[in-house]
């Protein structure tokens, strides 16, 4: 069975990290206007600099890479939670197929 990924998440010997966005608002808007404006200008190194000089408030508005990579560990972390607990599960006879897991308790009906 496959292991947990650590890189990003420590789920499940700790809670799934919470992110707490910001809606774009008045005060932050100038900064991503302008980090727009020279994106579509094809001005990245610029862009990306504008980025790094406001990251720690731009932060609280924008997902990063590293937001993403940390839900996608931890929604895989909880894949691999999840199929690991054992669970006792109802169905009915005339179901075809169902995907058992080993150690699963399956009750089946007459």
């Amino acid at each position: 069975m496959a292991e947990y990924s650590r890189e990003f998440s420590n789920f499940p010997s700790q809670k799934i990290t919470r992110h707490d966005f910001k809606n774009v608002d008045d005060n932050i808007a100038p900064v991503i206007n302008q980090i727009n404006l020279l994106r579509t200008q094809g001005l990245y190194n610029q862009a990306a600099r504008i980025i790094q000089q406001n990251f720690d408030v731009l932060s609280h508005y924008i997902v990063d890479a590293i937001t993403y990579r940390t839900w996608e560990e931890e929604i895989y972390n909880t894949q691999i939670y999840a199929r690991r607990k054992q669970q006792s599960i109802y169905f009915d006879d005339s179901e075809d197929d169902f995907d058992g897991i080993e150690e699963d308790v399956w009750v089946g009906g007459d």
